[in-house]
């Protein structure tokens, strides 16, 4: 681990309630990084085992965890700040303490990063379950995308949105940037769905940037996620970050009108899922609309039109779908 001045790479683990998984998740960063990889665990004041399992390997590996603390928990968006403030890489990668770094990854991105030098990397993922069956080898759960575009190394903006707006997948530990981009967005504390708030920020960071399609995280897909156990509460959460999103997006400088399209059926998208999941909440059903109506001030009629237009009439069918059966179109 690192014990030079500047760190070629961080790798930033917030911590909490996460004694099962946080020992595989650190052996393995521990078990491939070099010594100008730095790994910094943040204590978001867990109270179970798993700072138990974090000093063992502390002593097991001196020198090579560095380990910071909140005297009170604050949620994994303020575990993040600290510790993005802490860092000293050259790049910044941040890693959910239930996830793991596949074998080789790292060799792979500073391969990549000697080579091309860009500002963002975006790399592949798989799932990991503690039951891998042949139904999710068939749902392509080996390899998940991060990004619908090519690989390679660009410099276009709006490439880039629209890969990662098409893709839908805006997790933060998918995107490696330089410590300077992401010290460039902060977190939002205090709510769920932060990775979604914080993307346009990141964007408007970076100027060269690459997809590389490799999988290098494995994420682990549990039954308490927040999208598999949504409540009232994490709901208007995404609303809040999907308005600060797209509010984010649209801000930025010479934004193609790709990907000002894929913006829209990202957002069409988020909409429909939260009109097939919201439980009967008339004061969040009406927050819902509310916030359709901010982000289509032209209805939602005239998009799905839009979609239609584009050849997208599949995707424009399932969202409508969806929509009506809440009485959300206008």
């Amino acid at each position: 681990m690192s014990t030079s001045a500047t760190p070629w790479l961080s790798v930033l683990v917030p911590v909490y309630k996460v004694e099962r998984y946080v020992g595989e998740c650190l052996e393995s960063v521990l078990s491939q990084a070099d010594e100008g990889v730095e790994l910094v665990v943040v204590d978001d004041a867990s109270p179970d085992g798993s700072m138990e399992v974090v000093r063992r390997l502390q002593q097991a590996h001196p020198g090579r965890i560095r380990c910071l603390e909140h005297a009170a928990n604050a949620g994994l968006s303020a575990a993040r700040n600290t510790a993005l403030e802490a860092a000293r890489g050259g790049h910044v990668w941040f890693l959910d303490s239930d996830d793991v770094l596949m074998p080789g990854a790292i060799a792979q991105l500073r391969a990549v990063l000697e080579r091309d030098a860009p500002d963002l990397v975006l790399c592949d993922f798989r799932l990991l379950r503690e039951r891998f069956g042949l139904r999710h080898r068939l749902r392509g759960e080996l390899h998940r995308r991060s990004f619908a575009g090519s690989p390679g190394v660009s410099t276009d903006r709006s490439a880039l949105l629209t890969g990662l707006l098409e893709g839908r997948q805006l997790h933060a530990w998918s995107k490696i940037a330089t410590l300077e981009a992401w010290r460039g967005v902060r977190f939002p504390e205090g709510r769920c769905f932060e990775d979604i708030a914080v993307i346009p920020g990141l964007a408007e960071g970076v100027g060269r940037w690459c997809h590389v399609p490799a999988v290098w995280v494995g994420y682990r897909q549990r039954g308490d996620s927040i999208m598999a156990s949504m409540t009232p509460a994490k709901s208007r959460d995404l609303l809040c970050s999907l308005r600060e999103f797209r509010r984010g997006i649209l801000a930025l400088p010479g934004l193609s009108a790709e990907a000002r399209q894929a913006l829209d059926y990202f957002c069409l998208r988020t909409f429909a899922s939260l009109a097939r999941k919201l439980p009967a909440d008339e004061a969040l059903a009406a927050d819902c609309r509310a916030a359709m109506l901010e982000v289509f001030p032209e209805g939602l009629r005239t998009v799905l039109a839009q979609h239609r237009a584009r050849g997208w009439r599949l995707r424009s069918w399932r969202a409508e779908r969806s929509l009506d059966r809440r009485g959300w179109l206008y």
